[in-house]
Order: C-alpha cells, then structure tokens, then sequence
C-alpha cells in the first residue's frame, strides 16, 4: 500500500515538471514573437507618400550618357563665301559707337580667310570697292585695333596679297573710278611692285585726274601730297626711283649733297644739273636744289635762274611739285633695312618726309612758288604743276 502511495506521488511530480517545462518554454518562445508582428503590422500601415522631399545633395543624380566630342565623328566645316566675309566685315566696319577687341578680331579673321581664299575673293572685294563705301576707323572708339586706317585700305591691301591678275585688274578698276590720292599712290605701289612698268600709264593718269579734280575745288581738306609723289616717282621716264634704283651712286651724292649744312653742296649740285651725260643725274640734282630752297636763298636763285633759261622740262616740273610744297629726300637709314617684315615696302633707298608744317615755313614756300609762277607761262604745263602744291599749302594754312 505504502509503495503504491510512492509511485502516485513520482507520477504527479513527474506530471508538474513536465507542465512546468512546457510553460516555461511556451513563454520564452513567445516573447521573440511579439515585436516581430509589431514589425510586420508597421510595415504595412507606412505611408505611401513621404512627408518631405529627401535632401537632394545626399544622392547622386544620374549621369547621362553622352558622346564625347573626341569620339563622335566630326562635320565636315564648310567654309564661308566671298560674299558672306564681305558681309561681315562690312557690318563691322559700320559700327557707330565702340568696337571691341572680339568685332575687332572677327574682322582681321574674315579678312584673312578672303585671303586664304584668293581669287575666289577679288570678285566680291571689287564688287565692294565699285560701290565707294567707306568708313574711317580713325573716327571710332577702338578703331586702332582693325590693323587699318579704313574699310578701303583693308580691302585693298588684300588684293595686293593676294597678287595675280585678278587682283591686278580690280586695282586697275579702283585707279580708274577713285580720285583719292592716298588711295592711289598705295595701289600705284601694289602695282608697280607686282608688275614693274606695266601699269604705269594708267597710275599716272589717275594722278592728274585726282590733281585736276582738286584743281576745281570739288575737294575739301584732301591732302594731295601723295598725287605729287606718283608723278614724281612714276613719270614719264628718269623717274626719282629710277634714279635710286639704276644710279645709286648719283643719287645718293645728290641726296647727301642736298643735306650738307649752310648749302655747302649747291655749287655741286648746279654743275650736276647741267651735265648732259646723265638726264636723270640732272633730274635729280634740280629736285635737291628745289629741297634744298625751302633753306637757301642761293638755292632759290639758281632755281629761278634755271626756270629762266627753260632748262627744266614739263617732266621735271611735276617732279618739282611735291618738293617745293615740302617734302624732303633723305637717305634710308641701313638699319632700319631687312626688317622682315613682307608687309613692308621693299626699300627704295630713301624716305621723304615733309617738312612744311609750320606757318613761318609754308608762307615761305609759297613766296618761292609765287616767284617761279612770274617767270613760266601761265598757261603751260609748269604753271599748272606749280599751282597744285601752293593750293595744298595754302589749304594747310586755312585761308
């Protein structure tokens, strides 16, 4: 009995440990759970939409795809017309207020693709030249930057580099509609330089037209030294650059001679002008005498003297001109030879600067001129030579 009493007690024992145990491990398995579902019901009730926009500078944004410029193939530039070069140039050039270094350079790159471009060009420059259009940079704010004094002077050096008979000829047609004589004696020297000779009729027949033109009066402060010069330099034949170029040695004595103090060199020079053996050494020897007036009294005198025993020609006359109104011969200086420089005129040998600036020295050489118009007559070619540099005198004096 008592052993059966035993074995009910170990079976109840056994009984509450095992409930225990199921207990305990129900409720440890049942504590992991509960923020699980509390997870999973959160989850499910978030909002759709967010309450405010993320930061944007904390993502990166996506990159797109693009081809680079090394890789994709390029297009072909088509290069611009004649037609549209002009254009923009002339555009350029009729800017009122001022131009800015970026106008300034579009036009020396347009300029320069005319060029490059060569006689495919010279048509639309001509055109441009026919129409007279101008304008002077001279008179704009930054006009210092075009590399030109105008629209004319930029178009015209461009024919000259590009040469060739086409540009020839479109400086021929400019010789024959223009009067300017700045604008003459450049393409005179365009001309001369690229055809020694050939042209020198018609270069010559422009400068006494643009003369005859200021004769009128139908010009208002035109300088009109260059016309001078292009009948001194370019005349009928013993031209002064003939001289320089065929009889340096002449030349230069007459030159250094001219320039000796206190006319020290005027009895020289009278003898060279009277030897016949050299008619552009005696050409040469009556223009210093001429330079050497605006200084002497002597040198006026022989001047005048020779004048009187009609010993200077209707050519030598028009050589006279542009010295008696002040310009100067002066030897080159060997230096400033070789510069390098290809826009640069090949060297002559001498310069000629005028000297007739003040109102002492103008009054004086029209004193001289008025002396040689009492001894020519007044209706031959001399009188009319000398008429031409009085009235640029005078119109440098403003009377």
């Amino acid at each position: 009995m008592a052993h059966k009493r035993i074995i009910i007690a170990s079976v109840a024992l056994a009984s509450v440990l095992l409930l225990s145990l199921v207990a305990f491990r129900s409720s440890k398995s049942s504590a992991p759970s509960e923020p699980e579902s509390l997870a999973a019901s959160d989850f499910k009730t978030a909002p759709t939409v967010p309450d405010a926009e993320p930061a944007r500078e904390k993502f990166p944004r996506p990159i797109p795809f693009l081809h680079s410029a090394t890789h994709a193939p390029a297009a072909p530039a088509t290069p611009r017309t004649p037609q549209q070069l002009i254009a923009e140039i002339l555009e350029i050039s009729a800017i009122d207020g001022p131009i800015s270094t970026e106008k300034a350079e579009k036009f020396k790159r347009n300029l320069q693709e005319l060029i490059q471009q060569g006689a495919t060009s010279v048509p639309a420059i001509r055109e441009l030249l026919d129409k007279k259009v101008e304008y002077d940079f001279a008179d704009v704010s930054g006009g210092e930057q075009m590399g030109y004094a105008s629209l004319r002077a930029s178009l015209i050096d461009a024919l000259k580099q590009i040469g060739g008979p086409e540009a020839q000829e479109a400086m021929v047609q400019v010789l024959q509609t223009s009067a300017l004589p700045s604008e003459l004696l450049e393409i005179a020297k365009n001309l001369d330089q690229d055809a020694p000779g050939q042209y020198r009729e018609q270069i010559l027949n422009a400068a006494r037209e643009s003369l005859a033109i200021a004769a009128t009066n139908q010009y208002a402060n035109v300088e009109l030294g260059p016309a001078f010069r292009i009948l001194q330099n370019y005349g009928d034949a013993n031209t002064t650059a003939d001289a320089a170029k065929n009889e340096p040695a002449n030349f230069n004595n007459a030159i250094n001679l001219a320039n000796m103090p206190e006319g020290q060199g005027l009895a020289a020079l009278v003898q060279m002008a009277q030897n016949p053996s050299s008619a552009s050494g005696q050409t040469i020897a009556t223009e210093m005498i001429a330079q050497l007036a605006g200084q002497n009294s002597k040198a006026v005198d022989a001047l005048m003297q020779m004048a009187q025993n009609n010993q200077i020609s209707n050519g030598t006359w028009e050589k006279l001109a542009p010295i008696l109104g002040g310009d100067q011969f002066q030897i080159s200086d060997p230096l400033a030879q070789g510069s390098g420089d290809p826009n640069s005129p090949p060297d002559r040998g001498f310069t000629i600067v005028n000297s007739a600036t003040t109102s002492d020295q103008i009054n004086q050489r029209v004193a001289i001129i008025d002396k040689l118009l009492g001894i020519v007559p007044a209706d031959s070619s001399a009188a009319d030579s000398l008429r031409n540099p009085r009235k640029l005198l005078v119109a440098k004096m403003g009377r």
